[in-house]
């Protein structure tokens, strides 16, 4: 004892070496959850998210500036995913696909953004409660936690998914802006683009959250004047590096009207929980009481909330801890479905769908309270040695338990990975389908074939190459040509090289004006404003990399002129 007590003593008076030994546990414990939840079976929307990095990879070499069209969607109709749902992030790992699978790249991304989520958080705890050990035990507790879990693998929602890995950051990024050293402005302004850059709902729901700490903290902020500045600064920088995302969708938009707007996949009244899910959601993770599919906090954050029991003095950096979980608890509440979700101004706030999308936030106030709460009341390092390898345990539980609800769950959703009409194409609800296709079965019906809606024309040679058709007119009277393709602004028609005008029909579809016989070749090659915003992103992402260099370079050489 008294020698594993020196060992313990050691490695705790050896700052340097606790982000290793965490970031060794992190390692295996993202190894032993790719491992336990193996085989995949897919979640609700996992090949929809298939879909979408299929399409990426498949565009990569093709187009400079990743402009595409999912052309092999809907028997070839064409589905333009990429126009509203980012996909920054997914390039890094379509490239990788393209060495290798598909398969690999997306398990690949899951265990990536896993472990970036752990070091993330570490490095957001750290710098805000200034404990190692504090920082290593949320890392662990939010990155494994239940929510995230049903996220990566029984919903498949990848891209809510992957945001908890951002969540950390933004924190963070506001931490400094609020209490900080509000000149790292930039850290908030990475964190919310990362967020954009990957999930609409979840950045919503982190700024709200934002919103929510600047109106808890408006003293530190009205005490500093600069910091609103920060504030603001760092809002308006956010906007030119996200412009990939947010222009090219918000141009779709104001272009047609889509299936979402007239008939939304569900509502958030549809999606409340009773208590007698909340609350044994709150102890589930060790033992399922009910083995079903339900979206859950976890035993392990609920007793980390209920350590605050145990601890005693009063200090700001355990008053914010103890605002995070009342922040958290509201969250849960708000999942319930006595919640006034049809009152204002929270009947808004019908876009995000899912209440209890705000488990993600719940849960990281939840671990990094389970951790402080836990640094606080360990004084010695072999008990917190001790603690440590029974969290660890408990997390292989809980990954294993979960894991093998999983495979009990999802074994039983016979979910075919060959897309079909039955299946919708593994498009989900097909929301960003233009309200005038009358429906998917119609497509279908209609089949691969052109259609004149005015004027009589001859036709031969009809051909499709990925997302590319041609054919050719042998001769016509001003013809409005209706091709088997979904129209969405930025496709292009040319007759022997010469622009066609295209437009939408009546059903939904693109349509072409021909005056004259010749080669006609038709495809998705986007917009001006889809190449501008490209190039925005690009130019202020290497801006905003210089400012941090140099600005990192100016704060070492002020230190080193003051030493």
């Amino acid at each position: 004892m008294n020698l594993l007590r020196i060992i313990t003593d050691r490695i705790a008076f050896n700052r340097k070496s606790h982000f290793w030994i965490f970031f060794f546990v992190l390692i295996l414990l993202s190894l032993a959850m790719t491992y336990l939840y193996l085989p995949f079976i897919p979640g609700h929307d996992s090949y929809f998210h298939f879909r979408r990095l299929q399409a990426l990879m498949d565009s990569i070499g093709e187009s400079p500036f990743l402009i595409y069209m999912d052309y092999t969607a809907i028997e070839g109709y064409g589905y333009f995913t990429k126009g509203f749902y980012p996909d920054f992030v997914l390039i890094p790992f379509a490239i990788i696909g393209k060495i290798t699978n598909l398969d690999f790249a997306y398990h690949f991304m899951i265990f990536t953004m896993t472990v970036l989520c752990g070091v993330f958080t570490y490095i957001a705890v750290n710098r805000m409660y200034k404990s190692t050990y504090a920082a290593s035990v949320s890392a662990i507790l939010y990155t494994f936690a239940l929510y995230r879990l049903l996220d990566l693998f029984h919903r498949g929602a990848l891209g809510e998914a992957v945001s908890f890995t951002f969540v950390p950051l933004a924190i963070l990024g506001i931490y400094e802006i609020i209490k900080g050293n509000y000149k790292k402005w930039y850290i908030l302004t990475i964190a919310f683009s990362l967020l954009i850059f990957n999930h609409a709902l979840s950045s919503l729901l982190m700024f709200i959250t934002i919103i929510i700490l600047v109106l808890v903290y408006y003293k530190s902020i009205l005490n500093e004047p600069k910091r609103i500045l920060y504030l603001v600064i760092s809002g308006i920088i956010t906007i030119p590096i996200v412009s990939y995302a947010i222009f090219p969708m918000m141009e779709q938009l104001a272009s047609n009207s889509f299936y979402y707007e007239i008939n939304p996949l569900t509502s958030v009244t549809e999606n409340t929980l009773a208590a007698s899910v909340i609350i044994p959601g709150m102890f589930m993770g060790i033992i399922y009481p009910m083995r079903t599919f339900a979206p859950a906090i976890g035993l392990l954050l609920t007793c980390g909330i209920f350590l605050r029991l145990f601890v005693y003095g009063k200090s700001p950096r355990l008053r914010s801890v103890d605002i995070g979980v009342i922040i958290g608890l509201i969250y849960v509440c708000a999942s319930s479905y006595w919640f006034p979700w049809t009152i204002f101004p929270f009947n808004k706030l019908g876009i995000i769908q899912i209440p209890w999308r705000l488990y993600e936030f719940s849960s990281y106030f939840f671990a990094v309270a389970g951790g402080y709460y836990l640094a606080l009341l360990l004084k010695s390092s072999l008990r917190k040695f001790v603690a440590g390898g029974f969290l660890v345990i408990c997390t292989l539980l809980v990954l294993a338990n979960d894991a093998k609800l999983y495979h009990d769950v999802r074994i039983t959703a016979g979910i075919e990975r060959e897309a079909s009409l039955e299946n919708l194409y593994h498009l989900i609800g097909l929301e960003y389908l233009p309200v005038k296709v009358p429906s998917v079965g119609y497509l279908v019906e209609r089949g691969d074939s052109i259609k004149s809606n005015k004027g009589e024309v001859n036709i031969s040679n009809f051909q499709r190459d990925k997302g590319t058709l041609t054919f050719k007119i042998e001769q016509t009277a001003d013809a409005e040509l209706e091709l088997p393709l979904i129209y969405y602004k930025g496709y292009t028609a040319k007759l022997d090289g010469t622009d066609l005008s295209v437009s939408e029909s009546d059903d939904g579809l693109v349509q072409i004006y021909a005056d004259k016989p010749g080669e006609v070749k038709v495809y998705y090659g986007g917009t001006f404003t889809q190449k501008a915003s490209w190039i925005v992103t690009l130019i202020s992402i290497v801006a905003l990399c210089v400012y941090i260099f140099l600005f990192k370079r100016k704060s070492k050489t002020g230190l080193r002129e003051n030493e």
